[in-house]
């Protein structure tokens, strides 16, 4: 039995049909056991289909990063708005917390493909192109964050800080809890959002405002 997809619909074309079947594959082979037959017959395409939009696995494994980062993108964005400190509670509950996304939109995979997104950034380690894809996009969702800091410091919502330094820190927060869920029994996902609403509470948030 194919693994159960959490993409709503159908694909719009044959590069997210891809895009879905490579998740599958992950899902039922993991990245050791990946290969584009295995992603052709997950699509029901052929291979010459897949090579029309990618060159080989590496170039297929960056654009399936991006993939999943356009559909945390979406997600987030049916729920931003002008407040800078809902903003950034929000952006970091969407990776941390299963329920928020899901509240959210109903059809939102972003919860389900952590494990998939953690195993392939595993890869970075000796893939030197999937390493350059990752740092890329680090520095995208440290400047998502630091923008919403930057708001909040304009607005008087948060205190005079440096909202580069505060989007390195809630970006390592991030991506530590998201190999910690993905790779334990039980889930301290509770107690690590209790921690991050103590540190927007205290160190933030403007008291004279």
């Amino acid at each position: 039995m194919a693994p159960e997809t959490p993409f709503p619909g159908d694909p719009d074309d044959s590069r997210e049909a891809i895009m879905r079947a490579t998740y599958c594959a992950l899902k039922r082979y993991g990245y050791a056991g990946l290969s584009i037959q295995r992603i052709a017959d997950e699509a029901d395409l052929s291979k010459s289909t897949f090579y029309h939009h990618y060159d080989d696995k590496r170039d297929l494994l960056t654009s399936f990063v991006d993939f999943i980062l356009e559909e945390f993108t979406r997600v987030f964005s049916l729920e931003a708005g002008d407040d800078p400190e809902t903003n950034l509670r929000t952006f970091v509950r969407l990776i941390l917390d299963p329920t928020t996304a899901q509240k959210i939109s109903e059809d939102s995979p972003t919860t389900t493909v952590l494990g998939t997104y953690v195993e392939l950034r595993a890869q970075a380690v000796q893939d030197e192109a999937i390493r350059e894809k990752f740092t890329e996009v680090d520095r995208g969702f440290e400047q998502q964050i630091a923008d919403i800091v930057a708001e909040g410091v304009d607005a008087g919502v948060f205190r005079d800080v440096d909202p580069e330094q505060t989007a390195t820190f809630v970006s390592t927060l991030v991506a530590g809890q998201t190999f910690r869920q993905s790779t334990r029994d039980d889930d301290p996902s509770a107690a690590v959002l209790a921690a991050f609403d103590d540190y927007v509470q205290e160190s933030l948030l403007r008291t004279d405002a």
